[in-house]
């Protein structure tokens, strides 16, 4: 029986606004390409697939907004309009967001009913720290934020046994918000401590992988929301992008059937998820 630690400290993250200084022609470039190669994976998705091949009308427009957006912007760089790519693919980049966030019925049922499972996972988790909190600080928020949390989660599963697993998975995706916003207010400055216990470094993979996911699905929220609007975005893309690039390299390493090594990596990874959210303004740990 394996039993692991995570730790963690709640950030603060400053915002970067107007102070920003304005990029030179370069850096302008890079940028817009950066941008360009997200967009371009993030429309190659499955997610963003099906989203486009739902049977709803706004997801469908959302999606075919987003490739639009990518034309121009390419029409942008190879004209040497950095500023008007950028612009461009910031705009793809939410547009397709905001698809993806609405395109679970597009997903086949059983991927559906198994993100539910996960994020019901990570709810159940949360709503144990929760409900510690309450009885530790008798903090009335807390009490109220946990009979919200149920009252979604109680929500969810009617919706999921009526067979609308779409709705469900965004009723539990609300549940996890609230917990994790909670939670961290509350935890403000003090270390979190999550006692696990895997019988095997391929479990905590599997464990590390579903923590990755959830807090995914929470960017993609807060990002619909407009939470990376402006000059904001530019950071929040930059730990989207490492964050992609160190799951991929998991991934690998777990095909490898090196689980200790990839779970590490998918730790990092989901500290640059994380990193995403709280320059988003969600403090999480």
């Amino acid at each position: 029986m394996r039993k692991r630690l995570i730790a963690g400290l709640l950030l603060a993250v400053a915002a970067h606004g107007a102070s920003a200084q304005t990029a030179d022609p370069e850096q302008q470039r890079r940028l817009a390409e950066q941008k360009l190669k997200l967009v371009e994976m993030l429309l190659g998705s499955p997610k963003a697939q099906a989203a486009g091949a739902s049977n709803d009308s706004e997801t469908v427009a959302l999606v075919d907004r987003g490739k639009a957006l990518l034309a121009q912007a390419r029409e942008a760089l190879a004209a040497q309009r950095h500023a008007d790519a950028s612009k461009a693919l910031d705009e793809a980049l939410q547009s397709v967001s905001k698809a993806n966030n609405r395109s679970a019925g597009g997903l086949s049922d059983s991927v559906q009913k198994q993100r539910l499972q996960e994020m019901s996972e990570q709810v159940a988790t949360y709503r144990a720290s929760l409900a510690a909190l309450v009885k530790e600080k008798a903090a009335p928020s807390a009490k109220q934020t946990l009979d919200r949390v149920d009252a979604l989660t109680e929500e969810s599963r009617k919706l999921a046994a009526a067979g609308h697993l779409g709705d469900a998975n965004k009723k539990m995706a609300d549940a996890y918000k609230l917990e994790v916003e909670e939670v961290s207010r509350l935890r403000a400055g003090q270390e979190v401590v999550l006692s696990l216990k895997f019988d095997t470094p391929a479990d905590e993979y599997a464990y590390e992988q579903k923590r990755y996911q959830s807090n995914e699905i929470l960017v993609g929220m807060m990002i619909g929301e407009g939470r990376a609007d402006g000059d904001r975005r530019k950071l929040v893309d930059g730990f989207l992008k490492e964050a992609a690039t160190l799951k991929e390299e998991a991934l690998s390493l777990a095909g490898n059937n090196r689980h200790k090594e990839a779970v590490a990596v998918m730790e990092k990874a989901t500290v640059q998820l994380n990193r995403a959210l709280q320059s988003m303004g969600v403090p999480v740990f």
